[in-house]
């Protein structure tokens, strides 16, 4: 009968500890209720709020502007972190083809642009002054953010390497720089026209999502 009530004893004191051991092994080795739950990676969610713009995106930072209602007005190259696709447009309004060019890409920009916002054109003028610069933007009203006329042989801005010795010059490049279309061939000596980059960039940057 003793040996009953000490196994019925025993027995009951062990079911008493169970829960607390499992408990314990469940509890968050710190005060922090949340830190034992999966809420997913949170290194992932941290860089989709990164507002810290990319090596080739600071390269333009300060040095671009852009036309508002006519009006110049600098532009804030931190706003451009998620372009993926950069396409560099040179012209001048004394060239004949370039002015007969330029309204096309204006259309083409203004469509392109509402689906496409990993996509950004950049304006590289060659009128010889700023203001003259300025009065081409104003007359075709370009919607795209053009490189400060001074400041495009400063040598942290490296744009016109892209460019070959023509002009209307339009070349599509990625993130890291890497020319993808070019109105030159890759000899820079045989123009193929800004017409056919135009039409490469339908089909090489992807719209968002897709």
């Amino acid at each position: 009968m003793i040996r009953l009530l000490l196994a019925i004893l025993g027995l009951s004191l062990g079911l008493v500890h169970l829960p607390i051991l499992a408990q314990a092994s469940a509890a968050p080795a710190n005060d922090n209720p949340m830190s034992g739950l999966n809420l997913g990676d949170t290194t992932s969610a941290s860089s989709d709020t990164d507002t810290t713009p990319s090596a080739f995106v600071e390269q333009f930072k300060g040095h671009l502007l852009v036309m508002d209602h006519g009006t110049a007005k600098d532009f804030d190259a931190s706003t451009l972190k998620d372009v993926k696709y950069w396409a560099f447009y040179y012209s001048a309004s004394w060239c004949p083809p370039c002015r007969a060019f330029t309204p096309k890409l204006v259309e083409f920009y203004r469509y392109f642009k509402k689906s496409h916002p990993n996509f950004e054109l950049i304006f590289v003028g060659n009128d010889g002054t700023q203001d003259a610069m300025l009065a081409y933007m104003k007359a075709d009203e370009m919607p795209w953010p053009s490189m400060k006329y001074p400041d495009l042989d400063q040598a942290k801005v490296s744009v016109k390497k892209y460019f070959g010795p023509g002009i209307p010059d339009l070349v599509l490049t990625d993130e890291n720089g890497k020319v993808l279309a070019d109105s030159f061939d890759e000899s820079k000596t045989n123009y193929l026209g800004p017409e056919q980059v135009m039409e490469k960039i339908k089909k090489l940057v992807p719209m968002p999502g897709t």
